[in-house]
């Protein structure tokens, strides 16, 4: 009796192990799955830097199309999108298993892209043909194109409201597209030569970031109407709104620098020294870092949004990009 008293205790025990360890297996296998990723592209390598924003460290890197470009991420983070300019199409990754799925023929000159929460269709402004083609993504080929104005650039989906964005460099416009009847509801005019676009999380503000006139233009969204004219430094390229949506940080080539734009005042209020030729940028879930990807340097600057100061610099590929939304949170 007393033996087998043990037994049962020792046979609870080894069982009490083994659930243990197949618990702390599972929770560290889908913590694993939960990293959160920065997705580089670098267009003078032909590939994609991909850094652990937890570590802020290179965890890989990912061949893809000639010359790659724009970034979009679906939002169930199984997905991210690559424009390839000189190879005319798009690149798919799968985002957990950080490997390229395909590559989706799209037009002369994809630049801008977005896409849904699932990443089932894609848009991709097409800067040759004066087009978004709309892609879908599972059957591989362009589904439907739309006609916008003069080299269409930047491009933001916001889903929720079945509205498309879209800056048309060469016209010095905004086209905005509903996405039901994908057709243009409105064209704003903005400053000169709009390239990047931001949009606060709660879709009431646009914002166009105006490379030669040195400004960023303020859309309201309900109005279609732009309300406002923002002085920014030289040469800005892109930006992007904090969550919260009281900040707008915007970055600038030719100053090596990021403003930040305090939204309810319309006042740029700091500007942080980065490395060589900022243009991608974007903000992690909690609004605590931007990352910002530098042409000029190779390299991606981290900016803690609390004090407003440049942490750490990471080497990346050559010729970083990253336009448009390349922060995934899985």
């Amino acid at each position: 009796m007393l033996f087998s008293n043990d037994k049962n205790a020792f046979l609870k025990a080894a069982l009490n192990r083994v659930a243990f360890f197949m618990f702390a297996t599972i929770s560290l296998s889908a913590c694993a799955e939960k990293t959160d990723y920065a997705f580089i592209t670098n267009q003078l390598s032909d590939d994609i830097t991909v850094i652990d924003i937890n570590e802020r460290q290179v965890v890989s890197t990912i061949k893809a199309g000639k010359a790659p470009a724009g970034v979009a991420l679906s939002q169930n983070g199984n997905r991210v999108l690559i424009t390839n300019p000189d190879s005319q199409n798009i690149s798919v990754i799968d985002a957990r298993k950080l490997t390229e799925i395909s590559q989706i023929p799209v037009g002369q000159g994809p630049v801008g892209i977005a896409t849904n929460h699932d990443g089932s269709i894609a848009y991709v402004a097409d800067w040759y043909e004066h087009k978004i083609s709309i892609v879908d993504v599972d059957e591989q080929q362009i589904r439907h194109r739309i006609n916008v104005g003069k080299s269409p650039a930047g491009i933001i989906l916001d889903e929720s409201r079945n509205r498309l964005y879209v800056a048309n460099r060469d016209d010095n416009t905004v086209s905005i597209i509903d996405t039901i009847t994908e057709q243009v509801l409105e064209i704003v005019n903005v400053g000169k030569s709009p390239f990047g676009l931001a949009l606060t999380t709660d879709g009431q503000r646009l914002f166009s970031v105006n490379v030669q006139d040195n400004s960023v233009t303020m859309i309201d969204t309900h109005n279609l109407t732009a309300t406002s004219t923002i002085e920014v430094g030289e040469w800005p390229y892109c930006a992007v709104a904090s969550p919260d949506g009281k900040f707008l940080y915007v970055t600038n080539q030719d100053e090596n620098s990021v403003s930040v734009i305090d939204i309810a005042t319309q006042k740029n209020i700091n500007t942080i020294d980065v490395e060589d030729s900022p243009e991608g940028i974007d903000i992690t879930a909690n609004g605590k870092h931007l990352y910002v990807s530098n042409w000029g340097s190779d390299s991606v600057s981290i900016i803690d949004t609390t004090t407003g100061k440049r942490i750490t610099d990471v080497k990346t590929g050559k010729g970083s990009r990253a336009f448009g939304d390349f922060i995934i949170s899985q």
